[in-house]
Formats: structure tokens, sequence, C-alpha cells
């Protein structure tokens, strides 16, 4: 069921990154208000949700991004936004209480060096979660991997925050059924603000 609020392109956008973003952040990591969480590519389809939720939360919000997306993140509220590009993380964040790291890999594994003693990152490309989990371990820091699950609940209370306009969705384009070879190109391009959505015509 579509909230009155929200057109079906919208709302075809919202259930999977909203979810992960939500679970990751409140489920896994119990972000709380104060706390201080760095989010990588913050501008992305889980991580412009992320951002947003976070600081519904009243935390403290670091995100990673390209130049280009500085004024996007701005616009929320982000905090601080470090460009990936030109910056190293490790030499600008220490002390966290939350790392939320949608990138993975090196990025995943120098995150942790940016933790509180009780920090806790939680990595979302699966690939590399165990590579990071362990490297957490060698270190004596908590680190977690994570599988988002359906929850109606959430889903509920993420609409209510989007019908309230706490929360934007921010759609970077729509494509056709036709166009789907352009849209796994340009996903695969790692560069997209927001969320991609397939538009199969029905309505």
């Amino acid at each position: 069921i579509v909230p009155e609020e929200l057109d079906l392109v919208t709302a075809g956008a919202l259930p999977l990154a909203a979810l992960t973003a939500w679970q990751a952040l409140f489920e896994v990591a119990e972000l709380e208000a104060g706390q201080k969480v760095l989010i990588h590519a913050g501008a992305g389809g889980v991580g412009h949700f992320a951002v947003q939720f976070a600081l519904e939360r009243g935390a403290h919000v670091i995100a990673t991004a390209s130049a280009s997306n500085r004024d996007f993140l701005a616009a929320f509220g982000v905090h601080e936004v470090i460009d990936y590009h030109t910056t190293d993380v490790v030499d600008e964040c220490y002390g966290l209480d939350v790392v939320l790291d949608l990138v993975g890999g090196e990025t995943g594994k120098r995150s942790l060096h940016t933790l509180s003693e009780h920090g806790v990152l939680v990595t979302i490309p699966t690939v590399t979660a165990d590579e990071i989990i362990t490297a957490a371990e060698s270190l004596g820091l908590r680190a977690h991997g994570m599988t988002v699950r359906p929850d109606v609940f959430h889903l509920d209370e993420i609409a209510e925050l989007i019908e309230d306009g706490d929360v934007r969705v921010h759609i970077d384009k729509t494509f056709s059924l036709d166009q789907v070879a352009d849209a796994h190109r340009l996903l695969e391009g790692g560069h997209v603000r927001g969320k991609l959505v397939l538009d199969c015509g029905a309505r």
C-alpha cells in the first residue's frame, strides 16, 4: 500500500535502500541521539537515507562523498562532508560511535581506526564483510555485516517521516524498461546520487 503523499515512482525507490539504512543504524549499530556517526557514500541510494535518519535521530553526522555532492549533503544538514578523493577519514575522524560502511574493502578496514573503543562498524557489502570483521577482531573492535529483511513496522515509520517532510527521497533518474542496460551502466559507475528507478509503466 502506497501512502497517498507518495507517488509510485518515489515509493518504488523506497523499501530496500531505506530499510537497509534504518536497520543498519538503529538495529545493528543501535545509534542514539548525540552520538557521532560516519556514513560512507552518503549521497548514494542507501547513504542519502542513512544521513537523514541519523540526523532525525539527533546524531552528529559525518559523510564521505565526492566534492560534487557536498552541497547535496549539506542541504540535508550533514555536519561534515569529507571528500574521499582528497582526504583520508583516519586523518579527520577519531572516537566515533558508529561507522556505516557502504563501500567495503580497504575503506571499511581503514575506517575501523576512526572508532572509539566502544564503537561499532556496520558494513553492507557482503563480499568483504568477513575480512572487515576479522580485521576488527584483531584490533579488539566490533564490526558486523548485515542482510536487510522485510519489516512493515519499519516501513511505516519511514513512510511517516517522508509524509511529514522530515526525510526526502531523491530520484536521480527514472528509466523505462527498454533502458535497463543504460541504468545498469550508470549504477556500475558508482556515482549515482540518491536512487535510480525503473518505471515498468504500470499505473
